[in-house]
């Protein structure tokens, strides 16, 4: 809870805007069973209750191992569908207006999932949560580091080919950070650009400030998924600060990761003082059991961030955004009003 009740019911109403959650990342204990149980898949549990208590992991590895594992249960469009649905479903309760969802397409082809079959599911989820919910999604898909062979360019070239889903705004680029700096993946980030893709990978979050000025200077990304490791170099934080490079920022995730000892000390402060483009999210909410009003009330409550300051928090959130103008200007007037 919030430290007063006030406060709590404005969170709870504000209208959010999500730039940096994993689809395959927000099965919650409940859908990952249904699926699991839908697709014949032992997930070593006999109830989504059960299911849950797997849920916890030592590190970024650990963390990768279970991830993985939970993508077993993704093989249909219906199931893909219903992933979407679902997470749209959570968004929607929390007045998400707009979010933006990275998914990994190189993941599901390497175990053997019909392309066709992915892109129908994610259109029709897309579908339906305008329908059902008016929320409007946009997809981030990612290259997987560790999966990818760089030289085949398998994600831009899917997404540039004609079983790619709508709603495409960007190419991510996720997964194993250490071992694989972001100048192996130039040439497909150079293919996205030209197509008119952003570049939005992952940088910063287990390897140091060499990454994101990879991701800056070689890939020339427009925003960064987490960037925690900037402070760590003066000159970085006033590139990014300069530029007005937005950062998405996910505590809970970094802390149940281990990157930084405990929500309480994370550097999001820091940060906005430094005068850097903070954006709140959740990353990958199943997982890290958070949501986004969770995340804004942590930052209230742990970190003393104003009302002012979170409502800026969803306006740098939609600034940094690529939905399109009508989009921004509704959610805009939403914001005003908030």
């Amino acid at each position: 809870m919030c430290a007063d009740d006030d406060t709590s019911d404005w969170l709870r109403a504000l209208p959010k805007i999500e730039l940096h959650v994993h689809l395959e990342g927000s099965l919650r204990p409940r859908t990952l069973f249904r699926l699991a149980s839908r697709n014949g898949v032992d997930v070593g549990a006999e109830s989504p209750a059960e299911l849950a208590q797997r849920y916890s992991f030592d590190g970024f590895p650990d963390f990768a191992s279970l991830f993985f594992a939970g993508l077993s249960v993704l093989r249909t469009a219906e199931d893909f569908t219903d992933a979407v649905v679902a997470l749209a479903a959570e968004l929607a309760g929390q007045n998400v207006r707009y979010a933006e969802v990275t998914t990994s397409p190189i993941n599901h082809h390497r175990r053997g999932v019909s392309m066709s079959e992915y892109r129908d599911g994610l259109d029709e989820g897309r579908r339906r949560a305008r329908e059902r919910y008016g929320l409007e999604l946009a997809w981030v898909c990612d290259i997987s580091r560790e999966s990818e062979d760089p030289a085949a360019e398998f994600t831009i070239g899917y997404l540039l080919g004609p079983q790619a889903p709508s709603g495409v705004v960007g190419l991510g680029l996720g997964g194993i950070e250490d071992g694989f700096p972001p100048d192996l993946f130039a040439s497909s980030f150079q293919r996205a650009r030209a197509s008119g893709l952003a570049a939005l990978p992952h940088a910063g979050e287990t390897v140091g400030p060499d990454s994101i000025w990879g991701a800056v200077r070689t890939l020339r990304a427009a925003r960064i998924g987490h960037g925690l490791r900037c402070l760590e170099d003066p000159a970085l934080v006033e590139y990014l600060a300069v530029n007005r490079i937005p950062l998405d920022v996910a505590i809970t995730s970094n802390a149940r990761l281990k990157l930084v000892d405990g929500a309480a000390a994370h550097p999001i402060t820091a940060m906005l003082d430094a005068g850097l483009v903070v954006t709140l999210n959740t990353d990958d909410p199943a997982y890290f059991q958070t949501t986004l009003t969770d995340e804004l009330d942590l930052a209230h409550r742990v970190h003393g961030l104003s009302r002012d300051t979170l409502l800026g928090l969803q306006r740098n959130a939609l600034d940094a955004s690529y939905a399109d103008g009508r989009t921004k200007e509704r959610i805009r007037a939403e914001l005003a009003a908030a």
